[in-house]
């Protein structure tokens, strides 16, 4: 790049709030930022259970801080602000710069546990991928179609095999958790935080904790298509 558009580039960082520093790296300013920690959490028009429900919410969302009002959170939902009750989010910091990088991705992640709580109670159907019934594999593999145009492999075993493969400490909202009863992987869902999943299984698509209980003993680790 020529001097002078690193002279001109330097400067328009400075004037919106960014702090240029020896090494020549870019340090941002932070935002704060709402992540939600329950599933189906209400989204209302005003901080009262009287103001209307405009939307709901599940665990692992993020959206950005407007403020308090008495127990409930402000947040930036549609355009406009809306309220959640602060019991159930978790509020922090994040970099403006990390924010611009990750911005489709947290976009696309968004859109999936969005999609996937839409069918929240479909049926469990062995070989399923439509609305009308979904197996484990076909429910991921359709959200996943749906919601980010892209197109998994049919089982959960090669879901598996194709992901890149991530930690099971550092699974984001959107990622896979895979399972086995004892003889490969055998199960799929979506994780949508740190401890929890939507999934299909016995009595449909539902929400389910991958850390304990039945999933828990199961679990075998992640991986990402995103």
């Amino acid at each position: 790049m020529k001097r002078f558009l690193a002279s001109v580039a330097t400067a328009a960082l400075v004037v919106s709030g960014f702090a240029s520093v020896g090494t020549g790296k870019v340090e941002a300013a932070t935002v704060t930022k709402v992540k939600i920690t329950d599933n189906g959490l209400r989204v209302r028009s005003g901080a009262s259970t009287k103001s209307s429900i405009v939307g709901k919410v599940n665990a692992g969302q993020t959206f950005r801080y407007k403020g308090k009002s008495g127990s409930w959170t402000k947040i930036s939902y549609g355009g406009k602000t809306r309220y959640v009750y602060s019991k159930y989010t978790k509020t922090y910091k994040s970099s403006t710069s990390t924010a611009k990088k990750s911005t489709t991705s947290s976009s696309t992640r968004t859109k999936i546990l969005s999609e996937a709580a839409r069918h929240k109670g479909t049926p469990y159907v062995w070989g399923g991928t439509t609305t009308r019934g979904f197996d484990c594999s076909g429910f991921t593999g359709y959200v996943y179609k749906k919601a980010a145009g892209k197109t998994l492999p049919r089982s959960s075993s090669s879901q598996y095999a194709s992901s890149k493969k991530v930690s099971v400490s550092s699974v984001q909202p959107g990622d896979l958790v895979f399972f086995s009863h004892g003889s490969g992987i055998q199960h799929v869902g979506i994780a949508t935080s740190k401890t929890s999943m939507v999934n299909s299984e016995t009595g449909g698509v539902k929400y389910s904790s991958f850390k304990s209980g039945y999933w828990g003993s199961r679990l075998v680790g992640a991986g990402s298509y995103l």
